[in-house]
């Protein structure tokens, strides 16, 4: 580190010395090009202290930001934990900083205090989750004990995959997004019960989400919803290599999403080995979160596998049910994320790879646009006014609200379309919409048959700026 010569004598680090202090006794975070020793803030941060840990050691700008969307009070608050200046970036920077995103928050704010609304309480929230939780339970009882029948227990199976997806969409992605009530305890519980119902880790699943795809959205190796490190069996984005059998992943690939829930728990073990998903390193795991994710996997066995082979099924017949489940769950959870991000229209970014076990990391790109507005620029929303659309893709059909305020309970997005809607043609920023999820879905297939067949869609090389 190298003092810098001012009155305050504050120092300068590398992304890479700020890295190392990730732990709860010894924790910093960079926000604006500063770094913070927040590790007395810990203990008494009103939201608890996984989502610090989360941050810990790591450039949580837009986190810091997007996560306080109803107030301002954390910038004066964070201002006696400042220790230096940052001298290097692990990942993407967005350089410009707008008025959009304060403008649009302010009038978010302006919205709830004049209906005097809680943006994360409500009658509708606590009846969705008891409504969800009975849907699973029952589906889980009635797929694996009520019948013998071959054909009944298949409907049954496909009708448990629904559940298990709305389990994800509502309750898993609300507790990852301190979405929903004001109490730590109840995001950590409902965390724990998606590792116990589904044997799927939560931990592994909010630094893909909340630190890799929500703070670098459609960034090519940075974005783990985009495969980095992986065989390219689609090609999405204009930094990949096409080969020939691209041009027929407008067929194949969606028929591969069935698998995404397996892909996903099986993968979650690089939590406890490999260390990152991608460019994303996981935080130092907890003994409590270490136990929840062994429990979790044992329960999902038992659930799973043993009781409804002592009690009911066949092993054949288990195993075809069980897959049924998983492709439902597979197919309906990858659709539902792609027809947000990967359609036509949207933009997508790159950053040089980060390679496993290299002695340094290439610099990664810098982006000359608002974190904010990009939100809205790689996303798309679809049957705004659905009721029904709403309830079963978990709000994601307001995907862009959802990336603006991922801490706003999804049943107030409706509420903010007009709001989002308004500052965006006030900013001349495009808000893309589709009316329909059939709609949505067709600008999906379209989009992966013309990246794999139009060689106009891929032509940009890996740069420093866009």
């Amino acid at each position: 580190m190298i003092e810098i010569n001012n009155k305050e004598k504050l120092k300068l680090y590398t992304w890479n010395e700020v890295s190392k202090h990730n732990q709860k006794d010894d924790l910093w975070i960079i926000v604006d090009g500063k770094v913070y020793n927040i590790t007395k803030w810990v203990s008494i941060h009103p939201g608890g202290e996984d989502i610090l840990l989360l941050s810990a050691g790591r450039d949580a700008t837009n986190l810091f930001e997007s996560y306080h969307p109803m107030t301002d009070k954390h910038y004066s608050l964070i201002k006696q934990y400042e220790i230096g200046y940052i001298s290097s970036n692990e990942h993407p920077k967005y350089v410009e900083k707008s008025q959009f995103y304060s403008t649009l928050k302010q009038r978010v704010r302006n919205h709830f205090q004049t209906t005097s609304q809680d943006p994360k309480v409500s009658v509708g929230v606590f009846t969705r989750m008891v409504l969800i939780y009975l849907l699973l339970f029952v589906t889980y009882y009635l797929s694996q004990f009520s019948s013998n029948r071959f054909w009944l227990n298949c409907l049954l199976a496909v009708c448990y995959g629904i559940a298990n997806s709305l389990f994800g969409l509502h309750m898993m992605h609300d507790a990852c997004h301190t979405a929903i009530t004001h109490n730590p305890m109840v995001w950590k519980v409902m965390g724990a019960t998606f590792d116990l119902f589904t044997g799927a880790s939560f931990y592994a699943w909010c630094h893909q989400h909340v630190i890799g795809h929500h703070l670098y959205t459609n960034v090519r190796n940075a974005d783990p919803d985009l495969g980095q490190g992986e065989i390219d069996f689609r090609i999405v984005t204009p930094y990949q290599s096409r080969s020939w059998y691209h041009r027929y992943q407008h067929i194949y690939a969606p028929i591969l999403y069935g698998v995404y829930s397996l892909k996903y728990r099986l993968q979650d073990h690089e939590i406890l080995t490999k260390k990152s998903n991608g460019s994303i390193r996981y935080s130092p795991i907890s003994p409590i979160d270490a136990a929840i994710y062994i429990l979790g996997k044992l329960v999902f066995i038992i659930t799973r596998f043993i009781l409804p082979l002592i009690y009911n099924h066949t092993f054949t017949h288990l195993i075809c049910f069980f897959l049924i489940s998983e492709l439902v769950l597979g197919w309906y959870l990858a659709i539902s994320f792609q027809v947000s991000h990967v359609v036509e229209d949207l933009q997508f970014l790159a950053t040089p790879e980060i390679i496993d076990g290299a002695d340094q990391h290439p610099l990664p790109s810098t982006f000359n646009q608002d974190w904010a507005i990009l939100q809205v620029k790689t996303t798309q929303d679809y049957a705004q006014d659905s009721v029904l659309s709403t309830f079963f893709s978990g709000g994601l059909n307001l995907q862009v609200i959802h990336h603006c305020f991922p801490t706003i309970a999804q049943d107030f997005y409706p509420q903010i379309v007009p709001i989002m809607k308004e500052v965006c043609k006030e900013y001349n920023v495009t808000y893309h919409y589709k009316p329909t999820f059939t709609e949505a879905i067709k600008s999906h297939i379209n989009y992966l048959y013309k990246m794999g067949n139009d060689p106009d869609y891929v032509r940009k090389p890996v740069n420093k700026s866009d």
